[in-house]
C-alpha cells in the first residue's frame, strides 16, 4: 500500500511533484542489500555498504565526495561472565565499545538503580522541553561501597553518567542488567564525543570493563549477590579499540535557482549493530531516495543540499559526523543554514511523531506544519538530547530530528516493550540481532521520506528562512527563570533575563520589518542564521564553538547547569561561594553574547 497525503492542497505545486516522485523501489532495494551486511565500522561489510551507496549515486548521476578518514573506533567482541564456585554462567553476555579488554575477577556487589531527580517546577507548563532535569546516579553510594568491586546495576540502557559515576567511585567493573528477556542491547561506554579525545583530554574516558546481561541472568545475579557476601565473578571482555579507515560519503545537490554557498545538511549513520534495518538502514534508504529525487529538481532549489552517510555512530560515539564537523568547521559555520538527522524512520507500525522526534525551538513551526501537511500524524515537541549525530551544536547549527516516527505508546505497552532510543520504539529490535528486514514498513518508510523531503524543500526554497528565533528566546527566558527559581537568593540571573528581554524585543521588531519588506531577504537570512548560532550555542553547549561538548546529558543552558547544586549546599560554605564566582563569570559571557547579537541586528 502506498502512503496517501491527507490533504494535497496543503502542499505547493513543487511539493506535490516532489512527493509524487518519492518511491519505495530504491529504498527497499537498499534495505534488501543492507540486510546482508553487518556494517560495524571499520569492517569489510561497512565498506561494501559505502560501495553500494556510491554505486547508486553514480547510477543517478548525483555528484558526491567519498572521504577515507581514519576514525577512533572500538569494536566489541566476545564476552563472558561466570560466578566462581557456582555452575551458573550468564548467556548471552555482551561487552560494549570502549570497555576495558581482558580477563578480570573480583567481588560482585549490587548497587541498585541509578537515581534521577528533577529540580525545579513540576507544573504542566514546565515540560520536558525546558525543565531542569538533573541526573545524579548513585548519589547515596559511597566509594567504600563499591571500590575495587564489580558493580551490578539495573539501569535499563546503561547511561554514560552511570558508568562515569561508578568509575569515579572506584568500581573495578560494571555488570549491567538490561531489561530484555533474551538478548542485552549492544552499546558504547565512552562520554568522549567523537570517540577520539583531544590531546589534553587523552587520559579521560572509561577505564573499566563493562558487560551487559539479559534480565533473567541479571535477576539471578542480583539474588545471589544479596543472599551472600563475597560473591566472586570472573569476567572476560574482548574489545578492539584503534584507528580504522571508515568511508564517509557526501552527495552534493547544487541549487540551480541561484548561485549560493548556503546549504542544508541532511545526514544519518550507515554503520550498524548487526544488520540494523531500522537503525539505520531505513535512514540510509531515505537519504539515497532524497539524493535521487532532489537531483531531479535541483533547478528549482535556491540553496544547496548536502546529504551525508556517517560511519562510526555506534562504535565511535558519532565519530564520522564529528570528523566532518572538524574538517569542514569553517564552511559549516559560514554557510550551513540547518541540519536534519534521519535516523530510524519507517519502522513497521510507526504512526506518530510524539516521543522520539525532536527539533530545536526555532524550527517548531516549519517542522510541525510539515508533519501535519504530509502525514496528518500526531506530534509532540521534544528537546534534542546530547545524542545522535548532533555533532554541529557547538558550531551553532539549527537542528531538526534525531529519531523519527514511533510506534504509539499504547501499542508498545501492549507488546511489552521497554523504552529504547531508536527503531521507532521497537525494543525487540533496537541494537539487537533481531533488527531485520521485517522491522521496516514500506508505507511507513515512504511516508517518512516524503515528510523529510517536504521539510527540506521548505528550507531550500524559502525566500526567508523559516526559523523563528523570537520563539527560541522565549524558551531561553523560561529556562533562565526556572534556574532563578531553583537558586532563589543564592544567585541573581536578572542580568541574563534583562539581556534576553531586550534581544527578544529587538528580534520581534526585526521579523516585523522583514514581513513588511523593509529588510532585504539576503540580509534577513544572514541575520537569522547568525541568531541561530547564538541561540543554539547558549541553549545546548558549554564548550567552545569548534570543540565538542561531552556525550553526557545536557541541561538547557548548560553553562548555568551548576546552579542546581545550590539545592544541596550550605549558603555560607566555601563551595557555595565558589559556585557563585563560577556563575558570575559564566553570566558575564552569556550577557555579552546576547548584547552582541542585538547590536548586529539590521
Amino acid at each position: 500500500m502506498s502512503h496517501q497525503i491527507p490533504e494535497p492542497s496543503a502542499l505547493s505545486d513543487f511539493e506535490r511533484r516532489l512527493v509524487d516522485t518519492v518511491s519505495t523501489e530504491e529504498p527497499w532495494a537498499l534495505l534488501e542489500r543492507f540486510s546482508e551486511l553487518e556494517r560495524v565500522s571499520g569492517s569489510a561489510d561497512e565498506r561494501a555498504a559505502a560501495d553500494y551507496i556510491t554505486d547508486r549515486l553514480d547510477a543517478f548521476g548525483v555528484d558526491y565526495e567519498r572521504y577515507e578518514p581514519e576514525l577512533y573506533i572500538s569494536q566489541p567482541g566476545e564476552a563472558a561472565l561466570r560466578v566462581a564456585d557456582t555452575p551458573f554462567e550468564a548467556e548471552p553476555v555482551k561487552t560494549v565499545s570502549f570497555s576495558a579488554s581482558g580477563e578480570f575477577s573480583g567481588e560482585l556487589v549490587s548497587v541498585g538503580d541509578a537515581t534521577r531527580s528533577a529540580v525545579g517546577t513540576d507544573a504542566a507548563e514546565s515540560s520536558q522541553y525546558h525543565a531542569l532535569d538533573v541526573s545524579e546516579p548513585y548519589a547515596d553510594l559511597t566509594a567504600s561501597d563499591v571500590a575495587g568491586k564489580f558493580a551490578l546495576t539495573a539501569t535499563g540502557a546503561l547511561s554514560i553518567s552511570a558508568i562515569e559515576a561508578l568509575q569515579e567511585k572506584g568500581a573495578a567493573g560494571i555488570v549491567s542488567i538490561h531489561p530484555h528477556e533474551r538478548e542485552p542491547h549492544s552499546g558504547i561506554a565512552t562520554w568522549i564525543w567523537g570517540g577520539a579525545p583531544p590531546y589534553d583530554q587523552r587520559e579521560d574516558g572509561p577505564e573499566i570493563p563493562v558487560v551487559n546481561v539479559r534480565k533473567p541472568d541479571g535477576e539471578h545475579l542480583k539474588e545471589v549477590a544479596q543472599r551472600r557476601d563475597g560473591v566472586e565473578v570472573e569476567i572476560e571482555t574482548e574489545v578492539t579499540t584503534d584507528w580504522m579507515a571508515c568511508p564517509i560519503v557526501v552527495a552534493e545537490i547544487e541549487a540551480g535557482g541561484t548561485d549560493t554557498d548556503e546549504f542544508a545538511l541532511l545526514h544519518g549513520h550507515y554503520d550498524s549493530w548487526f544488520v540494523g534495518i531500522t537503525d539505520n538502514a531505513t535512514g540510509d534508504a531515505g537519504l539515497l531516495e532524497c539524493a535521487r529525487v532532489f537531483d531531479k529538481f535541483a533547478d528549482e532549489l535556491d540553496r544547496n543540499l548536502r546529504i551525508a552517510w556517517w560511519p562510526g555512530h555506534s562504535t565511535g560515539r558519532y565519530a564520522g559526523s564529528t570528523w566532518y564537523a572538524d574538517e569542514f568547521a569553517l564552511d559549516i559555520a559560514e554557510n550551513c543554514v540547518a541540519h536534519v538527522d534521519m535516523d530510524s524512520p519507517g519502522a513497521a507500525d510507526s504512526a506518530e511523531y510524539t516521543d522520539m522526534a525532536c527539533w530545536m525551538p526555532a524550527a517548531h513551526g516549519v517542522v510541525t506544519e510539515t508533519i501535519d501537511d504530509v502525514t496528518g500524524a500526531p506530534w509532540a515537541e521534544n528537546r534534542p538530547r546530547r545524542a545522535g549525530d548532533y555533532s554541529f551544536n557547538n558550531i551553532g547549527v539549527t537542528g531538526m530530528f534525531t529519531l523519527s516516527s514511533n510506534i504509539p505508546a499504547a501499542e508498545r505497552e501492549h507488546r511489552g516493550y521497554h523504552p529504547v532510543g531508536g527503531c521507532g520504539g521497537n525494543s525487540d529490535a533496537w541494537h539487537l540481532s533481531t533488527d531485520t528486514l521485517d522491522t521496516a514498513g514500506r508505507e511507513e518508510l515512504q511516508r517518512d521520506i516524503r515528510m523529510y523531503a517536504v521539510l527540506l524543500a521548505r528550507v531550500l526554497t524559502a525566500d526567508v528562512l523559516p526559523f523563528d528565533h523570537e520563539r527560541s528566546l522565549r524558551r531561553h527566558v523560561e529556562i533562565v527563570e526556572e534556574y532563578q527559581t531553583v537558586t532563589g537568593e543564592q544567585f541573581d540571573f536578572q542580568p541574563t533575563l534583562d539581556a534576553l528581554s531586550s534581544l527578544r524585543a529587538a528580534v520581534e521588531q526585526f521579523y516585523d520589518r522583514v514581513t513588511d519588506g523593509e529588510i532585504d531577504s539576503a540580509v534577513a537570512n544572514e541575520t537569522i542564521t547568525r541568531l541561530g548560532r547564538t541561540c543554539t550555542r547558549l541553549n545546548f553547549t558549554s564548550d567552545g564553538q569548534f570543540e565538542q561538548d561531552p556525550a553526557r546529558s545536557r541541561q538547557p543552558y548548560p553553562k548555568y547547569a551548576a546552579a542546581t547544586a545550590f539545592d544541596r549546599l550550605d549558603p555560607d560554605s566555601d563551595e557555595a561561594r565558589f559556585l557563585r564566582l563560577q556563575l558570575r563569570r559564566e553570566q558575564n559571557e552569556v550577557v555579552r553574547r546576547l548584547e552582541l547579537a542585538e547590536r548586529r541586528l539590521p
